[in-house]
């Protein structure tokens, strides 16, 4: 995006996210700006890529996900893609991250059981071109926030 969003974007976002259902004409008198604007500002977001699609957020625990695991790699050289492209092929891992440091990449894994993490851990490690891995389970969150808290908490 070229330009920084605006209180009315902010507050935009602010009322989707408390209620995604809701019509545009609920979100402008929610807002106090016109239909119009609601609807032009929403189409510009979502042409921008700002907005990238609805969907529901679903709790990976409540949804019997139970344990939230991050796995570093190491990797052979040159085979960021292929190793990404077989990943990617493992729906429990829901993040894929290339990174800095010690390991090539970051995978940010849910599973429903330890013993289900063991099954995924397995399968990442019988990707030919991953050459180490090192695996920590999360205990316990503490904070979890997104893109959309940082920018309707975010100041111009």
């Amino acid at each position: 995006m070229s330009r920084p969003l605006d209180s009315t974007d902010r507050d935009l976002i602010r009322a989707l996210r408390e209620n995604i259902k809701a019509s545009h004409t609920v979100i402008a008198r929610t807002m106090g700006v016109a239909r119009g604007t609601v609807y032009a500002r929403l189409e510009r977001l979502e042409r921008e890529g700002v907005i990238n699609g609805f969907t529901p957020i679903v709790d990976p625990a409540n949804a019997g996900f139970n344990v939230l695991a991050f796995t570093t790699l190491e990797i052979r050289q040159g085979s960021h893609d292929e190793t990404t492209a077989a990943l990617g092929a493992i729906p429990e891992i829901i993040e894929i991250h290339t990174i800095t440091g010690a390991g090539d990449l970051l995978c940010r894994i849910i599973a429903r059981s330890n013993d289900h993490l063991h099954q995924i851990v397995q399968q990442i490690t019988a990707i030919s071109t991953v050459t180490r891995s090192q695996s920590q389970l999360a205990l316990a969150t503490t904070q979890s926030n997104d893109i959309v808290d940082l920018l309707v908490n975010d100041s111009p």
